[in-house]
């Protein structure tokens, strides 16, 4: 029998920035602790299937995370008539806060739980659940009720939940390789406000000329009720050691059914209209009225790491993600209203295309792991990792920038078989300032004015989702992560 025992190591999510809406996280799992492609324990059904030949004996594994974002946003003052930069009218900043951890339902972010098992000498198996992508944020509402963000983003709450299976080979001592496909379930919710006036000018009433008009802003709550049918995925990676030197590689893919895309449906959908406006539930009498359906893309991501085990205390880690968020180009939303209302599709955007142009984003980390003692190890981990975002496209809902993110990981052994540790890691963005914003207001009324001829540059931008309010402005955004995984032995 394999003597059981009791590890408890710290868990450093080393994440990026936000998702669904914006850019696509590192998953929660993305960096616990110690982990990574060339790591032997049940985070590799994540980072690299095939070093899960390394996994000596039965595992369990637990792990629960923490993490506050913080993003500033300072727009550029507007020309109250066009809505383009340049203008005199100013706007309060703009603060989004968000708090992820795994305790929530549907299923929170920032949780970990794997079981795992060798076989035979030259397998192992392992079944997890994690979540690969998430993000909740929110903006404050500004001094005086202002919302300067509210055409981009005012909360998202995104989150996508995976269960996997592993299976590694050994094919020989120093070659392993695995497999590990999984569903992918997806939850999310979205408000933001849509300014009726860029499309239809009279909307802003007598008295009220312009583009971002209170009176003129249609609020849309679009929400999933609980998870749905799942997507497909999945991760296949080799790992080679000799020596001192060890070597992962890995493959994640994006989803492989539904062509590529997430299809969340959004069965707990509002849209508010306009102030002075009769909502679209009234002649219902019960609310939500409106129910759609959300689509959009994931990225697929390669992985390579390398480990040196320098000394007996010391080991060099060093590894690099290419994410291919480039195909995440687009949010696509389509409603659907009460038959005895006929605003929506009319007055009112039945369908909302959100621009994000995205590009591929390399994430590097270099990680020192030193143990002066049997009973004690501490690594230091830095990360960097390139935008996803082209400066032209960031806005509230897609902030990003060139990231710097150094973290700390301990782990003590108390007894034979208890092992406890903890971690931090902060994420800084370097400020973006966005002085050519991707986004045109005159666009959408441009293209009005045409009836809608798609020829003509006004109306692809709009069908691109681009005719939105300017996002010319200064972003600024930080996190702090903190998290602990247990891991069971026997």
């Amino acid at each position: 029998m394999h003597q059981a025992k009791l590890l408890i190591t710290a868990t450093l999510l080393l994440v990026a920035t936000p998702t669904w809406a914006g850019p696509l996280d590192d998953p929660h799992v993305g960096s616990l602790g110690f982990s990574g492609p060339t790591t032997g324990d049940l985070t590799a059904v994540y980072w690299n299937p095939g070093a899960l030949g390394m996994m000596q004996g039965n595992q369990f594994m637990f792990g629960a995370s923490l993490r506050a974002t913080g993003v500033t946003v300072n727009r550029a003052p507007i020309d109250s008539a066009t809505g383009l930069p340049g203008g005199t009218t100013t706007f309060p900043s703009a603060s989004g806060h968000g708090l992820e951890h795994p305790f929530a339902w549907p299923p929170g972010s920032g949780g970990f739980i794997g079981l795992g098992a060798g076989v035979a000498g030259r397998f192992a198996i392992a079944v997890a659940a994690y979540t690969p992508f998430s993000q909740k944020l929110r903006f404050d509402v500004a001094a005086g009720g202002e919302q300067p963000t509210r055409y981009h983003l005012l909360s998202v709450d995104s989150r996508q939940l995976a269960l996997a299976s592993g299976l590694a080979i050994e094919l020989s001592d120093s070659l392993q390789v695995g497999v590990a496909p999984g569903l992918l379930f997806s939850y999310g919710r979205l408000v933001l406000d849509e300014d009726t006036a860029l499309a239809n000018p009279s909307a802003n009433g007598p008295g009220n000329p312009g583009v971002e008009n209170d009176s003129a802003a249609a609020r849309y709550d679009l929400a999933s009720s609980g998870t749905h049918a799942p997507a497909y995925f999945v991760v296949a990676g080799i790992h080679y050691r000799h020596a001192a030197w060890e070597a992962g590689f890995s493959y994640a893919s994006a989803p492989l059914s539904n062509g590529g895309m997430i299809k969340l449906a959004m069965e707990r959908s509002q849209v508010t209209p306009p102030s002075g406006t009769a909502d679209l539930c009234s002649a219902l009498g019960h609310s939500p009225c409106v129910s759609g359906e959300m689509r959009y893309r994931l990225p697929d991501i390669f992985t390579a790491g390398v480990t040196w085990h320098a000394t007996r205390h010391l080991d060099a880690v060093a590894f690099v993600r290419w994410v291919r968020t480039s195909a995440y180009d687009q949010v696509t939303i389509r409603l659907v209203g009460p038959s005895s209302d006929s605003s929506l599709g009319r007055n009112l955007p039945s369908q909302l295309n959100l621009y994000r142009g995205f590009q591929d984003s390399w994430d590097m980390r270099a990680r020192l792991v030193y143990a002066p003692v049997p009973w004690f190890r501490f690594s230091g981990t830095l990360r960097m990792e390139t935008s996803a975002v082209p400066e032209a496209n960031v806005n509230a809902a897609a902030v990003d920038g060139a990231k710097i993110e150094p973290a700390l990981a301990t782990e003590f052994t108390i007894g034979r078989h208890v092992k406890i540790g903890g971690g931090y890691a902060l994420m800084w963005m370097f400020p973006v300032t966005v002085r050519d914003s991707r986004f045109d207001p005159t666009a959408a009324s441009a293209c009005a004015q045409a009836a809608d001829d798609l020829s003509l540059p006004a109306c692809q931008a709009r069908l691109a989702g681009q005719a939105r309010p300017t996002a010319a402005g200064t972003y600024k955004m930080m996190r702090h992560t903190l998290a602990i995984i247990t891991t069971v032995m026997f």
